[in-house]
């Protein structure tokens, strides 16, 4: 399994030379690169590690698929830019996350799911053009209260109907969910990524560590057992020092693994 540190653009050389495997970026943020600086982002990937994932697909802060009047065409523009980007940076993957764009307003907006499964069809579409995956993040019920778990994502996957989405498991919205974390394995087909952090800290994302008051072995164990093999992000708050940063999740990791993680 590859372990990867999620960073701004500005964060990249420090997350290569720290020793991770990969660097997870935000999408938006390179999304608004001048063509000038998407090239020399694009440089400096080729002389150091790969960028196969990227999250926080759009630039939105607030209720948007819900909103009556809302239009999936209107993302059509952005979408295209944002996913050529990322593809020209060897982005094979883009996270779905927006807690707040997808959060329902009311009770009733649950009527209105169409509009957000054609959203998705719409995304699905431009990252194909792309040759990239959609995965569609659950997020745990402090950050949105729609698709909190594995399962709900797996079940809005299976109505859209596109084969490049998929989905992911994120200890801290694992937690916060009360999601299982046999999950991993039951879905496995659907799981192209995970996030960990230290879950237990709100709203600060802290880098787990072995000294934490969280057991970690129920996920990390579950992780093994699923035989997963993929891409494993620490998604937390930027750190001060990105060696020691990476020191502590390597340091984590040996503590539970065995060979095949």
């Amino acid at each position: 399994m590859k372990i990867g540190g999620f960073g701004h653009i500005n964060d990249y050389l420090q997350i290569s030379a720290a020793g991770y495997d990969f660097a997870e970026l935000d999408i938006p943020e390179i999304a608004s690169l001048s063509f000038a600086d998407l090239k020399t982002l694009q440089q400096k990937i080729k002389n150091g590690i790969p960028v196969p994932i990227a999250s926080r697909l759009l630039p939105v802060t607030e209720p948007l698929f819900f909103k009556i009047g809302f239009e999936p065409e209107s993302l059509r523009s952005y979408l295209e830019e944002a996913c050529q980007k990322t593809a020209e940076l060897g982005i094979r993957a883009v996270i779905l996350g927006n807690g707040k764009a997808r959060s329902m307003l009311s009770k009733t907006d649950c009527q209105r799911e169409d509009i957000f499964l054609e959203t998705l069809k719409l995304m699905a579409e431009v990252a194909a053009d792309n040759r990239q995956e959609l995965i569609l993040e659950p997020l745990g019920p402090r950050y949105s209260n729609y698709i909190n778990t594995v399962e709900q994502a797996v079940q809005i996957i299976q109505k859209v109907g596109k084969d490049n989405i998929f989905t992911m498991a994120d200890l801290r919205h694992m937690v916060g969910s009360k999601d299982t974390f046999d999950s991993i394995e039951r879905y496995l087909p659907y799981i192209h990524h995970l996030h960990i952090d230290y879950p237990l800290s709100y709203p600060e994302r802290l880098y787990p560590t072995i000294e934490d008051d969280y057991d970690y072995s129920g996920f990390l164990d579950a992780i093994k057992k699923s035989g997963y093999t993929g891409t494993l992000t620490v998604e937390a708050d930027i750190p001060d020092n990105w060696q020691e940063a990476h020191d502590k999740i390597e340091k984590l990791l040996a503590a539970y693994r065995g060979d095949s993680i």
